[in-house]
C-alpha cells in the first residue's frame, strides 16, 4: 500500500481523511501541520512543511493538502509539487462525475457532489457536498465551490475564487480570479477579479488590495 502524507490538520482534513481512509489504494502515514501534539482519527501529526524533503527523501511520494483557504492550500501544494510529491486526486464514492469530466490533482471532490460532461476542474479545488458543477464549466486552480452551490453550464470561474454556501450562477458567467462570493449569493452577470460580491443579484462590494487576497 502507498504511503501517503496529509498537510494540514484542521476541520477540513476530516472530511478529506474520510474519504482518503477508504482507499486500498493509499495509507495516511502522517498529518504536517504547526500544531505538534494535534490527532485526527489516530493519524498524528508528525513535523511541519519543514519536513516534507525529509520524508520524500525517505520514500514517501504521495501527498494531498487538506486547508481550506485557497492561499494557503495553493503554497502548500505548490512546495509539495517543486519537492517532486505526486498529489492525488480524491473522489468521494458519494459523488457522480461525468466520464467526460476531467478533475486535476490536489482536489478533493465531496459526497453529493455532481460534476457533468465536459467540465474541467483545476488542480487543488474543494468541490464541497451537494454542489454542482454543470456541463462545460472550468474551474480554475485553487477554487472553492462551497456546499450547496449551483454552478451552471459553460461558465468559467477563474483561478483562487471562493464561492459561499449555496451560491447560484447561470449559465455562461465568468467569474475572475482571487474574487470571493457571498454565501446565498445569485452570480446573474460576470464578475471581476479580485473584489467581494454578495447579495442576489450578487453586485460588487469592494475590490481587494494585493495584500489583502
Amino acid at each position: 500500500m502507498n504511503e501517503v502524507v496529509v498537510a494540514g490538520a484542521g476541520a477540513h482534513c476530516k472530511v478529506v481523511l474520510d474519504i482518503l481512509l477508504g482507499s486500498t489504494d493509499y495509507k495516511v502515514m502522517g498529518l504536517i501541520d504547526s500544531d505538534q501534539e494535534k490527532r485526527i482519527f489516530d493519524i498524528p501529526v508528525i513535523g511541519t512543511d519543514e519536513e516534507l524533503e525529509k520524508l520524500y527523501r525517505q520514500g514517501v511520494r504521495y501527498g494531498f493538502v487538506a486547508i481550506g483557504s485557497n492561499a494557503v492550500r495553493r503554497k502548500v501544494q505548490e512546495k509539495m509539487e517543486r519537492i517532486g510529491f505526486e498529489l492525488l486526486t480524491l473522489v468521494s464514492r458519494h459523488a457522480v462525475i461525468s466520464r467526460f469530466a476531467s478533475v486535476a490533482p490536489g482536489t478533493v471532490v465531496m459526497p453529493g457532489a455532481v460534476i457533468n460532461a465536459g467540465a474541467q476542474i483545476g488542480r487543488g479545488c474543494i468541490i464541497n457536498t451537494n454542489c454542482s458543477v454543470d456541463h462545460d464549466c472550468r474551474i480554475g486552480d485553487f477554487c472553492h465551490v462551497a456546499p450547496g452551490c449551483a454552478v451552471s453550464g459553460s461558465t468559467h470561474v477563474g483561478p483562487n475564487v471562493f464561492l459561499g454556501t449555496g451560491t447560484r450562477v447561470i449559465d455562461y458567467i465568468t467569474i475572475g480570479a482571487n474574487t470571493m462570493v457571498g454565501a446565498g449569493a445569485t452570480v446573474i452577470a460576470d464578475l471581476p477579479s479580485d473584489c467581494l460580491a454578495v447579495g442576489t443579484p450578487a453586485v460588487v462590494k469592494k475590490f481587494y488590495k494585493e495584500n489583502e487576497k
